[in-house]
């Protein structure tokens, strides 16, 4: 991954779009919530969430691999609202890494 990809820009514009797409999914098929419920637990509007599961299966994309478990436990901690956990999971899987100078935010 060159400087550019490894920018912020990179991880709002292709990383967190799939967390984002990944997590709806598993909060629609593994919690069976409304695409309403998901549309704010994740901060996109109900009609992205609409998208995001109609693509599915989301293939990987521009080299993002994340692992099953990892969305899953992001996923989790959106559900019972801890979002320590929730960042500390986004941060173990970002591709910038975990950087002490981050600000990032998943919401």
């Amino acid at each position: 991954m060159n400087n550019e990809e490894n920018g912020y820009d990179y991880v709002a514009m292709k990383f967190i779009p799939i967390v984002k797409a990944r997590t709806a999914w598993v909060l629609f098929s593994k919690y069976g919530l409304t695409q309403q419920a998901i549309s704010k637990m994740v901060g996109v509007s109900q009609a992205e969430v609409s998208k995001y599961l109609n693509k599915r299966p989301m293939p990987e994309s521009d080299g993002i691999k994340i692992k099953d478990s990892d969305i899953e436990s992001f996923a989790k901690s959106v559900l019972i609202n801890d979002e320590y956990n929730a960042q500390r999971v986004i941060c173990k899987i970002c591709p910038k890494g975990v950087e002490k100078s981050c600000s990032i935010m998943i919401r």
